[in-house]
Formats: C-alpha cells, structure tokens, sequence
C-alpha cells in the first residue's frame, strides 16, 4: 500500500531524488539551462528542503518540496517557505496521492515559524490549491533577472501573525523573488 513519508533533505532517499529529477526533466525541460543544467536535486542541499514522497516500495507516485527562503517585501522581510514540484507519475494519478502531499505539505508549513508559504501554478489549478487554503495574491511576480512579469499564478498562505497582518501588501504591491520555484 502506498505511503507517505517526509523527509529532510539529509535523509532523503537517492532512489527518490532521482525520480524526481528525471520526472522534472520530463515536464519541466525548460529549468534545465545555464548552471542548473545538470541539476541532481529537486532544490538545492543548502536550502534545506523537506520532501515529501508518497511511495509504493522504490516507484515514486507523487512528489512535491518546501525550503525556506527569505523575501523582502515592502519594506518588511518575511520568512516564507517556498513549495515546489508538486506532481504525480501519469499511471498515480485521479488516486488521490497529489492530494495527500498538498494537504501535509500545507499542514508543515502551517505549523512552522515562517510569515507564509508561496507557491507558482498555472491559474487552472487556483481551486486544487485553494480548497487547502492557498489564496490567490493578485500583484505580479517579477523574477530578478528578468523585465517581464513572472506569469504563473502566485498563491500565498498566511502563517504568521506578520504574514496575516501584511496580506494586502502582497495582493497591491508587485513581489520580487531571485528565480521561481
């Protein structure tokens, strides 16, 4: 029976890692350009991600990660836990997997110390999302090395009592992120 587990980045199992990796090469060829293109990791060692993996034995069913990053924002800096990569192999999927990485995904970073979590979906997936409490923040994203807006759909948990406070910002004012996750 399949299960889910969390893992930090040390414990992370190699058989894991590298299907994620070959997944992300699959559908998400574009990333792999310039310094990343090699990448060996879903995200870097040093962000100190936490994955969470829903398995059966070795075959990886549904995937997805959160590290922590800090964003500067209006003038206030905010501690947010990014969450990435979130998928489930084309023979898992409409088994609920996907499902069950979001909501204990969701649940981590609602527990942790961080202002908020950020997330970038296509916009089909606002009410996947939303139905676990990600809201859709309505300023653009602008990446820092490039002039156009990011596109994808920014959605947004508030966690902390700064984060909730500081809401409206996020929804008026643009947000500048290094790279996207």
């Amino acid at each position: 029976m399949p299960t889910l587990t969390i893992y930090d980045q040390k414990n992370f199992p190699s058989v894991y890692n590298w299907q994620a990796i070959a997944f992300m090469r699959c559908e998400w060829a574009s990333i792999f350009q310039g310094d990343i293109l090699y990448l060996s990791d879903p995200y870097p060692p040093d962000m100190e991600p936490v994955h969470f993996v829903m398995a059966e034995g070795d075959s990886l069913l549904s995937y997805a990660s959160v590290f922590k990053r800090t964003v500067s924002h209006a003038g206030q800096d905010y501690s947010i836990y990014g969450f990435g990569n979130m998928f489930t192999f084309k023979p898992y999927r409409k088994n609920g997997y996907g499902r069950k990485i979001l909501h204990a995904a969701t649940e981590f970073i609602q527990q942790s110390d961080v202002d908020a979590g950020a997330l970038f979906c296509d916009k089909s997936l606002d009410r996947y999302y939303g139905a676990e409490g990600w809201v859709t923040t309505k300023s653009p994203t602008h990446v820092s090395y490039t002039d156009e807006p990011y596109e994808p759909l920014r959605m947004m948990l508030f966690v902390s009592e700064i984060g909730r406070a500081n809401r409206k910002a996020f929804d008026e004012l643009p947000l500048h992120i290094d790279y996207p996750w």
